[in-house]
This record gives C-alpha cells, structure tokens and sequence, in this order.
C-alpha cells in the first residue's frame, strides 16, 4: 500500500510538474508584448485607450440609447455617405479600420456592440434593432443621405450579415472571416444566442453541447486553443441547423467576404462559399488559402492570459491583408461616390 500511494504521489507531482514546465514554455513561446497604439486591446470597453488624435481627423465619443462608440470626420472629406466598422468577440469597434478608411476620406462609426454601460453587459443577446438607431444617427444626427457601408470582423461579421438578411436600407456589407449561422452568445454563464429580435433570442447554433476535453487541456496547459472543432461540431450535430442559418438570401446589400483556408476559429472559407452559394448575386468572394482567422500575427492571439490559434503563418496573414486593404478601398471608392466641390 505504501509504494502505491508513493507512487501514486509521485504520478501527481510528475503531472503538476509537467503542466507548471508547459504553461511556462507555452508563455516564452506565444506571450506577445504589447503594442502601445494597441493598449485598448487590455479592456477595449476604456474609450481613454483608444488615440483620437489623429492627423486630418476629427474623432468624437458618441452615445445615445444602445448607440456608443466613435465618429470619425475627415477633415478633406471626398466620399458619400457612411461606413460602419464592428470588431469581434473582444469586443472593440475595429478602431484600427476605421482610422484607416477616415485617413482614406471616408466618413466612419466605429460602434460597440456590446460591453458599454448603455449596452449588453455580454456577446449575448444584441439586439438587432440596434441598427435602426444607427441608421437614425446616420441620416437625422449627421445629415447624410448616402449609402451605408458596414463591415465587421468574425462575431462583427455574423452581426453584420444577420443585419442585412433584416435591413434593405444597408446598401454594401463587408465581412471579414464571417459565419454562415447564428451562434450561441458568449457568456457561458447566460446561455442564449448572439442577437435578439423584439426581446426573443434568435434562433442559434449551440456550441456548449459540442463540449471538448482537448480545449480543457490546452486551457490548463496554456497551449493555444483552437474553437474550429467545436464549432463544426456543434453545426453537426444540430439537427435544426437550417433553421439557425442567417437568411443571406434575403439581403439586399452587395456582400463582400474575405477568409483565410486556415481559420482554426471557425470554417470561415467553408462558411463564404456557403454564403455565395446561397446568395450568388452581388456576392464576391476573396478566399487566402494559406491565411488564418485575423490577417495579422503568426497564427496565435495572446488573449490575456491564454492563447488563441487563430490560423496563418506571418507572412500568408501579411499578404492576405495588404491584398484585402487594397480590395477594400476599391470596393469601396465604386460604392461610396466622390464628392463634388471639396
């Protein structure tokens, strides 16, 4: 009995030992220092993170019922209308992006949508009315009568898609590594779907029935976890998925969809193909085979503490966004016609 619980002790330190020895090695390997023009990343719900001091823009905090996040004004404004930018389940604005298409002339919301102390404490239950106070801002607040652009990144990009399948009046969406479906929010304490209509939970993909004991052991190892298994998991094994399909075919908007093949999040290349397959006019897809999730980084997000793959080598990230920032700006500068006398 003595040498079985001997060892029996010695099995339980070697296993300690060897978590502690990983998660310390993984922390050498993957902790990312942190940029100082991307602090707000540590709690982008901190508008005192974000730089509105930017050269030939103006940038104002804006707030209303659900609204909240920033406007950008060029100072030599040469575009119609207006582009709204939504980030991912980090929960920015994607004020990066928007930064760049203000630099660029363009007038841009950079907007919240969840996280601010007028809006869903948590990526559950968003509202999609939150559109229509977006779309008042936009013609009552700024005065502009042009079209609407939204792009959005990941959960930004699902939001964003959903929205146009409901608002005929957004006239052009872009959607970078989108989702096909409506997903489960992500408060695992509250589980319901990502969006709400008249206070009822949209129709959703669970991902919590697909549970995983690999992203468990990458958790307590800090080994960088992929979701891509969970969530097609969790579309296979809904008998109902069809249903929880965003109706793409019902937008009106001309759609843009960038992805990368190795999107270790979710199947976003899958997921474009689905969406030009449902809705092929006004529909373009640009798919890099070799790129991850995000275009940015070598393929893991430090997440505060844990690690996220995210898909892509360095340089296959790097191309996918200078090729996608160049497509974006054409894209954009057909839709958003000149404006005259400036």
């Amino acid at each position: 009995m003595k040498r079985f619980l001997l060892g029996l002790v010695v099995v339980v330190l070697t296993g300690i030992l060897s978590i502690v020895g990983l998660r310390m090695w993984n922390d050498r390997q993957y902790q990312q220092e942190e940029m100082e023009s991307l602090s707000h990343y540590r709690n982008p719900q901190d508008i005192s993170l974000y730089n509105t001091t930017i050269e030939g823009v103006t940038v104002e905090h804006i707030e209303g019922n659900y609204l909240n996040g920033f406007s950008l004004k060029p100072k030599l404004r040469k575009h119609e209308g207006v582009i709204v930018t939504f980030g991912g389940s980090e929960g920015s604005p994607a004020y990066e992006r928007a930064v760049m298409l203000a630099q660029n002339s363009y007038r841009v919301l950079a907007l919240f949508f969840f996280g601010m102390p007028n809006q869903q404490e948590t990526l559950v239950d968003v509202p999609v009315e939150y559109y229509e106070e977006m779309e008042t801002y936009i013609r009552k607040d700024l005065g502009e009568s042009g079209p609407i652009t939204l792009i959005g990144a990941s959960k930004g990009a699902e939001y964003s898609l959903l929205l146009a399948s409901l608002y005929d009046s957004i006239d052009h969406v872009v959607a970078y590594a989108p989702s096909s479906y409506v997903f489960a929010g992500l408060d695992f304490q509250n589980i319901s779907s990502s969006w709400s209509q008249a206070g009822k939970p949209i129709p959703y993909v669970d991902m919590t029935k697909a549970g995983s004991l690999a992203l468990f052991w990458d958790f307590v190892t800090k080994s960088p976890i992929s979701y891509l298994k969970l969530y097609q998991t969790a579309v296979d094994m809904d008998e109902e998925r069809a249903m929880k399909r965003i109706p793409i075919e019902k937008a009106k908007a001309d759609i843009v969809l960038f992805a990368g093949g190795d999107d270790q999040v979710w199947e976003s290349g899958k997921m474009v193909e689905e969406i030009k397959a449902r809705r092929p006019d006004k529909t373009m897809v640009h798919l890099y085979p070799e790129a991850g999730h995000i275009f940015v980084g070598n393929g893991v997000a430090d997440a505060g503490g844990m690690y996220m793959k995210m898909g892509g080598t360095e340089k296959a990230n790097r191309e996918a966004r200078e090729d996608s920032d160049r497509r974006l700006l054409s894209y954009l500068a057909s839709w958003h016609a000149p404006i005259e006398n400036q």
